[in-house]
């Protein structure tokens, strides 16, 4: 009851609040570990990047294997373009990690498959705008490409996706295929329609 309550907090920043004076006050809880995840990805909700990251680098030293804050932090940093080297090692680390991934009982098959596939497109997305970053475009076309179909069920993962795959190939001079996947990421009802619409006029 008292991870429900905390967990049904509409403000995002309470709620992270709420789940972390939960997780310190029964540490010993099943529900624990997950309400800190929760709790990390509230404040990267919230746009409370610092709390962010201290809550989810927290969760990797107790368990350097969670998969879920390897992407939350991948994704953090190559968007930011900060500790490339960071968001590289944890985008590969979680593609690794989730190849061997087992499915937890209670979870169909299909929800599994689902999960699976999302988060290993955004870790390859992150690698690929690391990549960018680096200068290193032809690796990260190969990235977002290989992204793409496992983002497209979401909306504005997939649509920053081919947004980011549109760059790439702008910046390889690949102009006509750039112009196809602005378009892409244009048609996709997510904030990075109308960057998509501005990039694909620039490169008229």
């Amino acid at each position: 009851m008292v991870f429900a309550a905390a967990y049904q907090s509409k403000d995002p920043s309470t709620r992270a609040a709420s789940l972390i004076r939960f997780a310190n006050a029964f540490p010993d809880s099943a529900r624990a570990s997950q309400a800190m995840a929760i709790a990390a990805a509230s404040y990267q909700q919230a746009q409370q990047y610092p709390k962010m990251l201290e809550v989810a680098n927290g969760i990797l030293t107790k368990d350097p294997n969670d998969v879920s804050m390897m992407i939350l932090l991948a994704d953090y940093y190559s968007e930011k373009g900060e500790q490339l080297d960071k968001a590289e090692s944890y985008a590969r680390k979680a593609v690794d990690l989730l190849g061997a991934a087992k499915k937890p009982e209670g979870v169909s098959d299909e929800d599994w498959q689902r999960q699976v596939s999302l988060q290993k497109g955004l870790a390859l997305s992150a690698l690929g705008q690391a990549n960018i970053s680096r200068k290193r475009d032809v690796q990260a076309l190969e990235n977002f490409k290989a992204a793409a179909p496992l983002l497209k069920p979401d909306a504005v993962t997939y649509g920053r996706n081919q947004y980011r795959l549109g760059f790439a190939l702008l910046n390889l001079k690949r102009i006509p295929e750039a112009r196809a996947a602005l378009t892409e990421a244009a048609s996709v009802d997510s904030p990075y329609r109308g960057l998509a619409q501005q990039a694909r006029k620039k490169s008229s």
